[in-house]
C-alpha cells in the first residue's frame, strides 16, 4: 500500500487519544469506602464480565474511527506493483515506451492498442501521485530522451504515437543509465512499457551484464515493466521480396513475391484477398490461406514500358494489427551490378572472378574487375557494388575510401593476404597469425548462422552445404564482430563487423585448395558471393527497399512524402513510419523489419531474469484493458469510520439491567463509592 499524502500519517499517534481520555477521566473523582454498597456486589459480580467487554469494545471502535480517518486523509492507494515503492516521492520517473509496429496490436472490441493502453494506464497512475522533479521519456523509436511536462501529455505527443520501427530495450537502458549518473538522481522510478518480442530485448546479448552491474551500482532505482504478453488475435502480416523490373520490348513487368504470416494459431483453409496498387492502379489476388500462411511467387504485374521507376503497395484486409496490414515497394531498372577483386595472387583472383561473373539471373548485367594491390587508384567507386579486397589491410586515403564505399551502403569482404605482412587495422578489425590442421586432419565448421545473412537457408528451408567444408589453412582474426560460422575450435570462419551503413565481412581463409574446399565444392562459396554482390547493389539503384528508423532517411536532405496520402509526420518523425519517400530520381520505401514481423515473445522467466538482483516487478496487463494500476481506498476507511461511530453509539446505549438499579455502574468492584 502506498499514500498520495503520507505525511498525514505523522497523526497516526492521536488513535491513543480515546485510551488517554478514558484514563484520565478514571482518575477524576477520588474512591471512597462506602459499607452501604456492599449489599450490591452479589449484583455487580453478575454484570462485571460483560460490561468491561461492552466497555473495551466502545474504546476499540473509538480507537478505529480515529485510525480510519487518518488513513482515509493520507489518501491510500492499492495495486499489486506498490509493495516494490517506498514512501517518499522518487526523484524522477523515467518511461522507456516500446513504440515498435506490433505494440499496435489491439483489442478489436476495446479499440485500444498495447501502446495506447500503456500509456493509459500509466498516465493515470502518475498522475495520482508524485512522480517526482522530472518525468523524462525514453522512446524506442528516436531513443533519445524528452521532458514532459505532466503525465497527461503523454497521451498527445508526437514521441509516444505508433511506428514502423523496431525497439531496441538493452540501448534505451543504456540511456536511462547515463541520465542517471549524469545527473547524480536519487530515488528513481523506471517504468518499461513492452510486449517482450525477442528481436526488441535480445535477452542473450553481452550487453545485459554491464546493464545490470551499472543499475547494482545505484541507489534507490526500482524497475517496473508493463508486459502484454497476450497472443495475437486474428492476426496476418503482409511482406514483398524481391522486387524486380523487366523490361520487354515496348512493354514492361514487375515481378515480386508476397508473403502473408499468420500468428493466430488458426489451422483452418480459406480465401484471403490481396489488394496490389502500383503508382495508383489497383487489382485483387484471392490466394489460398493455410495455417502458416500464403506465399505469391514470381507474382507478375504489367506496367507501362516508359515508367522506368514507381512505387506500389499490397494490402491486406482490416485485423487486429493496422500497421503490419500493408506493404509498401519501390522499383526501377536494375543496375549493373560491378565488382571490383583486388588480389596480388592471380589464382586466387580468378576464383573470385568466375564465382562472380555468372549471374543468379541471366537477365542481370554483371561486371567484374580483377586488379592488383598497386593499382587500386583506378577503381571507379561510385558505380562498384562489392569489393573484394585479398591482400593487406590498406591505410591512409585508399582506407578512407573504404571506409566511405561502405558507409555509403555498399558491401566490403576482406580475405587474408598471404604468408607476411598482415596489414593496418580497418573496421577495428586485424589478421593475426596463419593455422594449419595436421597431416591427417581438416577443420570443420561447428556452427553456423543459417536464419539470415549470406549464409542463410535457401527459399526453400534447405541449409547450405557448410558441414562439408574443408578448410586446410586459416589466418586468425582480431575482431569486435558479430562470428557467422565457427571452426570447432571456436576460432571464426566468417566475421560480419557492424556498420551503420552497407556491411563488412572478414573471411579467415581462401577459396584454393591449398587453403580450403570452397572453389571446389563451390555452392557455398558461389552463393555467399552472390549474395554480397545483390546486398551492395541495392545501394546502387534507384528505388532501395529501407528499414524504419531514425536516420533512415539520413542520405538526402529533400525526401518528399509520396504514399500514403494521409501521412503527415512531422520532419523529426520522418522514416519512422511506413511509407514511400521520392528525392529527384530516387525512391525509397519504408517498412517494419523482417525481424519485427518474425520475432517471438521471449518468456517472462527469461526477461526477468534479466533484471536479478535489481529492485523489479513485473505487471502483467492485457491488451485494451484500461482499468488503473493503483486505486484510492479512503472510501473504504470513511465507511469504515462510520461503521465504528456506529458501533460505538449502539453499545453505549445503556441496558435492561443497568436502568433498573443506576447506582450500579457507579459501585466499584470492590465495594466502595468514588
Amino acid at each position: 500500500m502506498s499514500f498520495l499524502q503520507p505525511l498525514v500519517l505523522i497523526a497516526l499517534p492521536l488513535m491513543a487519544l480515546p485510551v488517554l481520555i478514558h484514563l484520565i477521566n478514571q482518575q477524576r473523582h477520588r474512591t471512597i469506602p462506602w459499607a452501604a454498597m456492599m449489599f450490591l456486589m452479589s449484583a455487580k459480580r453478575m454484570s462485571k464480565g460483560m460490561a468491561r467487554l461492552r466497555h473495551l469494545l466502545i474504546l476499540l471502535m473509538r480507537v478505529l474511527a480515529v485510525g480510519a480517518l487518518i488513513f482515509a486523509v493520507s489518501r491510500p492507494l492499492s495495486g499489486g506493483w506498490l509493495g516494490s515503492v517506498g514512501l517518499s516521492k522518487p526523484d524522477a520517473t523515467l518511461i522507456l515506451l516500446d513504440r515498435s509496429a506490433s505494440m499496435e496490436m489491439q483489442d478489436l472490441q476495446a479499440g485500444e492498442s498495447k501502446r495506447s493502453t500503456a500509456l493509459k494506464r500509466l498516465a493515470e497512475l502518475l498522475a495520482q501521485g508524485d512522480y517526482g522533479t522530472h518525468l523524462i521519456l525514453i522512446d524506442s523509436a528516436s531513443g533519445q530522451m524528452q521532458e514532459v511536462d505532466s503525465p497527461k501529455a503523454l497521451l498527445n505527443l508526437p514521441v509516444t504515437s505508433a511506428t514502423a520501427t523496431s525497439a531496441n530495450i538493452p540501448a534505451m537502458l543504456e540511456t536511462a543509465l547515463a541520465y542517471l549518473k549524469a545527473n547524480e538522481s536519487g530515488r528513481t522510478e523506471i517504468w518499461i512499457c513492452s510486449d517482450l518480442k525477442e528481436n526488441d530485448w535480445d535477452v542473450h546479448s553481452g550487453r545485459w551484464n554491464a546493464i545490470r552491474q551499472a543499475f547494482a551500482e545505484l541507489q534507490g532505482v526500482h524497475h517496473f515493466l508493463l508486459a502484454y504478453t497476450d497472443p495475437p488475435s486474428s492476426n496476418l502480416s503482409v511482406r514483398v521480396e524481391n522486387v524486380q523490373r523487366w523490361q520487354r520490348g515496348s512493354t514492361a513487368e514487375l515481378v515480386l513475391d508476397v508473403m502473408v504470416r499468420r500468428t493466430d494459431g488458426s489451422t483452418g483453409v480459406q480465401q484471403l484477398p490481396i489488394e496490389f496498387e502500383v503508382n495508383n492502379v489497383r487489382s485483387v489476388v484471392e490466394v489460398e490461406l493455410d495455417a502458416l500462411g500464403a506465399s505469391l511467387q514470381g507474382h507478375r504485374i504489367p506496367v507501362d514500358g516508359k515508367l522506368n521507376a514507381g512505387w506500389g503497395a499490397v494490402s491486406l484486409p482490416g485485423d487486429a494489427n493496422p500497421l503490419d496490414n500493408k506493404f509498401f515497394f519501390v522499383f526501377s531498372e536494375p543496375p549493373v551490378r560491378q565488382a571490383v577483386i583486388v588480389s596480388d595472387d592471380t589464382k586466387v583472383g580468378e576464383a573470385f572472378r568466375r564465382a562472380l561473373a555468372i549471374p543468379m539471373d541471366n537477365r542481370l548485367k554483371h561486371r567484374v574487375d580483377v586488379i592488383p594491390a598497386n593499382r587500386v587508384a583506378e577503381i571507379d567507386w561510385e558505380s562498384t557494388a562489392l569489393l573484394v579486397w585479398q591482400a593487406a589491410l590498406p591505410r591512409g586515403l585508399v582506407a578512407e575510401q573504404i571506409s566511405h564505399f561502405v558507409n555509403s551502403g555498399r558491401v566490403a569482404m576482406f580475405f587474408p593476404p598471404g604468408p607476411g605482412a598482415a596489414g593496418e587495422q580497418l573496421f577495428d578489425s586485424q589478421w593475426g597469425t596463419w593455422h594449419s590442421s595436421g597431416s591427417d586432419t581438416v577443420s570443420k565448421l561447428a556452427w553456423w548462422r543459417g536464419d539470415a545473412d549470406i549464409l542463410a537457408h535457401v527459399e526453400s528451408g534447405d541449409a547450405l552445404p557448410l558441414n562439408e567444408l574443408r578448410t586446410y589453412r586459416y589466418r586468425a582474426l582480431e575482431s569486435p564482430g558479430t562470428p557467422l560460422a565457427r571452426f570447432d575450435d571456436d576460432a571464426p570462419l566468417l566475421t560480419r563487423v557492424v556498420t551503420d551503413h552497407g556491411a563488412v565481412y572478414f573471411c579467415s581463409t581462401l577459396p584454393t585448395a591449398q587453403f580450403s574446399s570452397l572453389e571446389r565444392d563451390g555452392v557455398v562459396f558461389y552463393v555467399m558471393l552472390q549474395r554480397a554482390l545483390t546486398e551492395g547493389s541495392l545501394a546502387l539503384a534507384v528505388a532501395s527497399q529501407r528499414d524504419a528508423g531514425i536516420n533512415v532517411l539520413a542520405d538526402r536532405e529533400e525526401w518528399t512524402s509520396v504514399a500514403p496520402e494521409e501521412d503527415t509526420a512531422s520532419l523529426s518523425e520522418i522514416g519512422l513510419h511506413a511509407g514511400v519517400y521520392q528525392e529527384e530520381t530516387h525512391w525509397v520505401a519504408v517498412n517494419r523489419s523482417q525481424a519485427e514481423d518474425r520475432a517471438t515473445t521471449s518468456s517472462v522467466d527469461a526477461v526477468d531474469a534479466l533484471f536479478d538482483g535489481l529492485s523489479y516487478r513485473r505487471i502483467d496487463v492485457d491488451v485494451g484493458d484500461t482499468s488503473a494500476l493503483a486505486s484510492e481506498l479512503w472510501r473504504i476507511f470513511l465507511i469504515a469510520m462510520a461503521l465504528a461511530l456506529i458501533l460505538e453509539a449502539a453499545l453505549s446505549l445503556p441496558s435492561k439491567k443497568t436502568e433498573s438499579s443506576p447506582l450500579m455502574d457507579l459501585a466499584p468492584a470492590d465495594g466502595t463509592a468514588d
